[in-house]
């Protein structure tokens, strides 16, 4: 079956797919981009890929270790002057591979908008001291979209620059990723795809811009994703991040058995993540446990 006929099965409108293999990408189209425009799906086109922009957030973090910047088991607060939780032994407790194995026990999702300036993130960031802390820090995986914006946070203080410049200039441009948008105005530029409930298209294409390290704002084509993963795999520095870091995950519902440094595992040691935004989800996953070849 072709991907024409899968996405005709599913009722999904359009959807690319690429697979890496022997370090070389192929990639496939298929659909439209939209029900209500009818605008060709092509191996080009971008498509958001939501928590998997995780990974890319802990690859600027690791990049920040490596050159001897961040030490991730110092508290954030020796990195972030002003950082404050509402519980003060937690203030002074989370530390980043806290942030990245999601153990901090900052609450999942905090949704105060800071607007759409460049410093909608640090102002996010100086919220969380009003709102609830859950858990102490070290005690449970939960998963938090809002431990990742402030690793974002942490990017932008220690590069001196706004989290989406940082991304292109460290990743984008340094690994050639023609499609990759950082912002709706870069997608803008592109063919980009508009999520859909069914084949309803969305109203809305992306939430606040203080989420953007989590997950809100960045688009690719499934090609350009991969030429990222390629770079995971040749760079002896970012194995660091597959390496599991707990052993024990709570039972999601998916099959999830464990977590590196920002990379979800899988049993068998399959390493990979997921992301949905708005209508729209990606899947990102090798087929054997961190091997040098990671088909995807």
């Amino acid at each position: 079956m072709d991907l024409s006929e899968l996405i005709a099965k599913y009722d999904v409108p359009g959807a690319q797919v690429a697979v890496l293999t022997d370090g070389e990408i192929q990639d496939h189209a298929a659909g439209v981009l939209s029900t209500r425009t009818r605008v060709e799906t092509t191996t080009g086109s971008v498509f958001k890929i939501g928590s998997i922009t995780k990974v890319w957030t802990a690859t600027l973090v690791q990049q920040l270790v490596r050159g001897g910047v961040l030490d991730l088991d110092r508290p954030v607060r020796d990195h972030l002057p002003g950082f404050r939780l509402s519980d003060p032994a937690a203030t002074g407790a989370v530390t980043s591979r806290h942030l990245l194995t999601h153990t901090s026990g900052i609450a999942p999702n905090h949704f105060t908008d800071t607007g759409g300036n460049d410093d909608a993130i640090e102002k996010f960031v100086a919220t969380l001291a009003e709102e609830e802390h859950l858990l102490p820090p070290g005690t449970l995986l939960s998963y938090s979209n809002t431990g990742f914006t402030v690793l974002g946070r942490l990017v932008e203080v220690l590069r001196g620059k706004p989290f989406h410049d940082v991304l292109r200039e460290r990743l984008v441009t340094p690994l050639g990723l023609d499609t990759v948008a950082t912002t709706p105005y870069e997608a803008i530029l592109h063919r980009a795809a508009v999520g859909h409930t069914g084949t309803v298209p969305t109203k809305k294409w992306a939430v606040s811009c203080c989420t953007a390290p989590s997950g809100s704002h960045l688009a690719m084509s499934a090609r350009d994703l991969l030429a990222f993963v390629r770079h995971h795999l040749t760079d002896p520095a970012l194995a660091a991040l597959r390496e599991p870091q707990l052993d024990a995950v709570p039972d999601f519902g998916d099959g999830i058995a464990g977590w590196g440094l920002g990379w979800m595992i899988y049993p068998g040691g399959v390493v990979g993540h997921t992301g949905v935004s708005k209508g729209q989800k990606a899947f990102l996953e090798s087929t054997r446990p961190r091997a040098s070849q990671w088909p995807c």
